[in-house]
């Protein structure tokens, strides 16, 4: 694990793969698939290097450069930002150290009519961030996400008068966005154009939350979106009608069998729809799995399906070491695995039974990945599949590339193809919106890593054959996953967590299944109470009791006016409300807490427990002794107040430094830990994590 928590050096990369190297000289024949897997280590090694030199260094974030560069991703537009991805290819202006990042997530506000396009050269004067982000318990973890994405920096432009379109070159994601464009001129105002643009370029900015709601729900969400479902369902329509076209031409049947011909004319439409899609990673799954498939028929070599998913498992990893930071490449390759454990050395069944079968199964194999991923168990699942599935393969998919194949030739035979999918579309998301209304799915806490490995044994003992002893187990240990987290946010040890949210002040309180926020952090989009206090509250399944506002002023109360219309049963307290919140008291579990009135209408909370008495307050406090939570820098630039914890030694560790600061009561003292020391990574602001001093 600390290969995963520390930059790694020169040293690591070469002992690894000299280590692979060895055994695979000295191991017997049979046993040298160890040496692969630690060749695959080296080389993620490798790239964990040379991703994180390709970031920006944090000492130049806020720095301004005008920089040459393409744009890599189609843009999203919205009504006041334009978002896009740069690649910069020299700097014309500015301090910035080769190398230069090799992604730059740009927004660029008031873009107006001159907006960019993909494939094109700009020259952009931008104000540059290192990546960064919250590190919350729960939370949504940003800094992993860019990671992953291989984004080196963030920054919006800075001079928009400066900015310059440049000649380019033509690209697939150009091609994209002009069929987006197109359906678009055709649709309309569909409600859903989203979902056909999604479908068919793999352009999934127009699908509404409420459209993604319904999606996950009902466990659908993989349909609406260019999976491997549709990558093969491209191969095997233009495998088989190659196929039939070769058997027509007695010269060309002369010169190779027609089931060769087809299939790799099924190979190639798959790699253009691929092309298509972006090359997403479930569909760079689906197409390596059918080259896979197209090369072992062209060179007549036998090949099981388990052996293919495998290859094409190491050639996604080959391309993108870190793709399992992602929930794509468990849930993508988990659900394939998961239909061949079901199917493979099972006579062929047909009929609606056996689908229903399989798509039960595949919705009971994959409640662990969704539990740890969504955090919601899509029980609807296997209905819900068993009507989506044929309904968009064969009523949406097709006449969406049929479309795009028509357009070009026949303009209005694509526009009534694309109509006629969009009310296909349409009479499927009614029902499957009724569905997800009428039944939704079980939320479910964070599980534990125990309770994760033992429903996987139960899915296991699910896929086995029916003679296996011990299959009635596998019902008791999937409901492992409704029986909330082992880490609860309360049990037994009552928890104080300071949110990392980017300035001011936001602290949740809880032993138990009841919690307390003290604070209100900013507000805007990113507020306190969506990017730390709801994630955390659903994760570890706790009621919000009460909030107490200390402070009626930025950034102590930025939050409060969207939290108060997400909790309106809480009792809210504090600045503003002196009369309710005068001698209020509330104990949660083993902790009393009291509401303490301090200058210029501020409000403290003073905490008393078996550890340690623990004091909070909107700012900290030289004169006040013993363990106190609050922010800090406030007074000097409220650019950088963060919440921080001051110990009874006299140290302060600040958020904005170590991401969440949990203190436990352990019944002697508080113990105080960081989100960083505990979930840290290397692509974490900060380098390794290193835990701070006297920290446990």
């Amino acid at each position: 694990m600390s290969l995963l928590r520390e930059p790694p050096g020169v040293l690591s990369v070469v002992a690894a793969t000299a280590t692979a190297l060895g055994w695979a000289l000295i191991a017997p024949r049979g046993w040298r698939w160890p040496a692969a897997g630690l060749l695959g280590c080296a080389w993620a090694l490798l790239s964990a290097c040379w991703l994180l030199a390709h970031e920006l260094d944090p000492g130049l974030d806020g720095t301004d450069a005008c920089l040459e560069g393409r744009i890599v991703s189609i843009p999203e537009v919205e009504s006041h930002r334009t978002r896009f991805e740069f690649r910069p290819e020299r700097q014309v202006e500015g301090k910035l150290t080769d190398p230069l990042p090799r992604r730059v997530r740009v927004d660029w506000y008031g873009a107006g009519e001159g907006q960019p396009g993909p494939g094109e050269r700009w020259h952009l004067c931008l104000r540059l961030r290192a990546p960064d982000g919250f590190l919350n318990p729960a939370g949504f973890d940003y800094q992993r996400w860019l990671f992953q994405h291989r984004i080196g920096a963030t920054g919006y432009v800075r001079d928009a008068d400066r900015a310059e379109r440049l000649a380019g070159r033509w690209q697939m994601d150009r091609l994209r966005a002009r069929i987006a464009e197109v359906m678009a001129e055709r649709l309309g105002d569909s409600r859903y154009l989203g979902l056909v643009q999604g479908l068919g370029v793999a352009v999934r900015a127009g699908i509404s939350d409420n459209q993604w709601d319904v999606l996950s729900v009902t466990g659908t969400a993989h349909l609406l979106a260019i999976s491997g479902l549709h990558i093969g369902l491209v191969a095997g329509l233009a495998g088989m009608l190659a196929g039939v076209l070769w058997r027509w031409i007695p010269p060309l049947v002369r010169r190779g069998p027609a089931v060769v011909a087809g299939t790799l004319a099924g190979a190639l439409a798959a790699a253009g729809y691929a092309a298509l899609a972006g090359f997403t990673l479930p569909t760079q799954r689906a197409l390596v799995m059918v080259l896979v498939f197209a090369g072992a028929l062209a060179l007549r070599r036998p090949l099981s399906p388990w052996h293919s998913l495998t290859v094409a498992a190491a050639a996604v990893l080959a391309v993108d070491p870190w793709a399992p930071l992602g929930a794509g490449f468990w849930l993508s390759f988990g659900a394939v695995a998961i239909i061949l454990a079901a199917t493979t050395g099972r006579p062929v069944q047909r009929g609606p039974l056996p689908w229903l079968r399989i798509q039960t199964l595949v919705g009971i194999g994959m409640l662990p990945a969704t539990a740890v991923w969504f955090g919601h168990l899509p029980l609807l699942s296997p209905l819900a599949n068993l009507l989506a599935v044929p309904w968009v393969s064969l009523l949406v998919v097709p006449p969406v590339l049929a479309g795009i194949a028509l357009h070009p030739l026949v303009p209005a035979w694509g526009g009534w193809l694309w109509q006629a999918a969009e009310a296909s579309l349409g009479l499927l998301m009614s029902v499957l919106g009724w569905m997800a209304q009428a039944f939704g799915a079980v939320e479910v806490p964070a599980p534990s890593a125990g309770a994760v490995a033992l429903a996987v044994f139960g899915v296991a003992l699910v896929l086995g054959p029916h003679a296996l002893p011990g299959r009635w187990l596998a019902g008791p240990l999937l409901a492992l996953l409704l029986l909330g987290p082992g880490d609860h946010g309360g049990g037994q040890t009552a928890r104080v967590v300071v949110f990392d949210t980017g300035s001011g002040l936001t602290a949740l309180l809880c032993d138990g299944e009841r919690a307390v926020v003290y604070g209100g952090g900013p507000g805007g989009g990113l507020d306190a109470a969506s990017v730390a206090v709801e994630p955390f509250l659903e994760a570890r399944g706790l009621t919000l009791e009460a909030w107490l506002v200390p402070r009626k002023q930025s950034p102590w109360d930025g939050a409060v006016a969207e939290a108060r219309q997400r909790w309106a049963d809480a009792e809210w307290l504090g600045a503003g409300r002196e009369a309710e919140t005068d001698g209020w008291s509330i104990t949660l579990g083993s902790l009393t807490l009291r509401a303490t009135p301090l200058d210029e209408g501020a409000w403290g909370l003073d905490v008393e427990g078996r550890a340690d008495d623990l004091s909070l307050r909107p700012e900290l406090d030289a004169d006040t002794a013993g363990w106190v939570v609050g922010a800090a820098g406030c007074a000097e630039d409220r650019g950088t107040c963060s919440a921080a914890v001051a110990p009874e030694d006299g140290r302060m560790l600040r958020t904005d430094e170590h991401g969440a600061l949990i203190l436990s009561d352990d019944g002697r003292t508080w113990q105080l830990r960081s989100e960083l020391q505990r979930s840290g990574r290397i692509y974490h602001r900060g380098g390794a994590a290193a835990s701070a001093g006297g920290m446990l």
